[in-house]
């Protein structure tokens, strides 16, 4: 850092020799005297083993070394503080990168919901999104591969920190081909309705899939399960398609897919499950993720309030 200081002060000096042509009248200029001046000079002379000025000239002026070294070192000390500048930036949370794991249908609910204002308050940093299993997710956080994750609970680990963001609830769909007449909106056990019935799951390592089996055993039901996917949204889509009954989350329920499929709510007591965000508790968030965290709570408890 002195030298840095010692650089900004060479500039401001052979700049005043440029304008006035000798060290008296430069030195007057910066308000210091001239045989403090004199020294500087000699001594970054000496630092560098060249000569800035050419003193055999009248007024005095910058040697071709002196002019390439003003020159660099303006870049300097402006490249330095741009760095500040940036890092002061690190600091504050404006500029950084943020990695974001996320399933497929909750990246349509909590992202469209949370990211543009995100991407509005910090425009310098940047998302960078993940969509695997919920169990891969966990591992990538434990590993700090992730910032954080948004996932489904009530998987548990210790290591791990879970902010809920809001509880969802479950609906069984099933193919228009295969509507049922006067099925209830809301039912508790949906066996009746899809006992010995083609069905879609997800694939076991994915969070609401935990759920769905613990549901499955507790009421007993037992569908023909004819496809697995890492994926409920493509679970959902081929439901619409007509290939089989699927269970989803009843936030990811879109009005196109009401219009293709039979929706039939499930009773919350039967099967719920928290929406989270999803950190490392063994460490501090780091600030991108915190306010990440910040804004997703405050907007979905807003919208929560609003619904109730």
């Amino acid at each position: 850092m002195k030298q840095l200081e010692r650089e900004r002060q060479m500039i401001q000096i052979l700049e005043a020799i440029q304008t006035y042509g000798n060290v008296s009248q430069a030195a007057e200029a910066l308000f210091m005297t001239q045989p403090t001046v004199s020294k500087i000079i000699r001594n970054q002379e000496k630092q560098y083993g060249i000569s800035f000025l050419d003193r055999t000239e009248h007024p005095l002026k910058l040697t071709y070394a002196g002019e390439f070294y003003l020159d660099r070192v303006r870049k300097l000390v402006a490249d330095y503080q741009t760095m500040s500048h940036d890092l002061s930036n690190f600091a504050d949370n404006r500029v950084g990168r943020l990695t974001i794991g996320v399933n497929q249908s909750l990246a349509q609910v909590v992202l469209p919901a949370v990211l543009p204002e995100f991407h509005e308050r910090y425009p310098q940093i940047q998302v960078q999104l993940s969509e695997k299993t919920s169990a891969t997710m966990e591992e990538e956080v434990l590993n700090q591969e992730l910032d954080l994750y948004v996932g489904i609970t009530p998987a548990y680990n210790e290591r791990l920190h879970y902010q809920r963001l809001y509880t969802d609830g479950g609906v069984l769909l099933i193919p228009k081909q295969r509507a049922i007449e006067d099925a209830p909106e809301e039912l508790l056990d949906v066996s009746p309705l899809i006992n010995g019935h083609d069905f879609i799951v997800e694939t076991e390592r994915t969070g609401f899939q935990r759920i769905v089996n613990s549901y499955l055993t507790k009421y007993n039901v037992r569908p023909n399960i004819v496809l697995r996917t890492a994926n409920i949204t493509t679970a959902m889509s081929l439901t619409a398609g007509g290939m089989g009954a699927t269970i989803a989350p009843l936030s990811a329920l879109t009005p196109e897919l009401t219009a293709q499929t039979q929706v039939v709510k499930l009773t919350p007591t039967a099967l719920q499950c928290d929406i989270a965000i999803v950190y490392n508790n063994q460490n501090e968030p780091t600030k991108q993720a915190q306010s990440f965290i910040e804004l997703a709570n405050r907007i979905f408890e807003t919208t929560h309030e609003e619904r109730e």
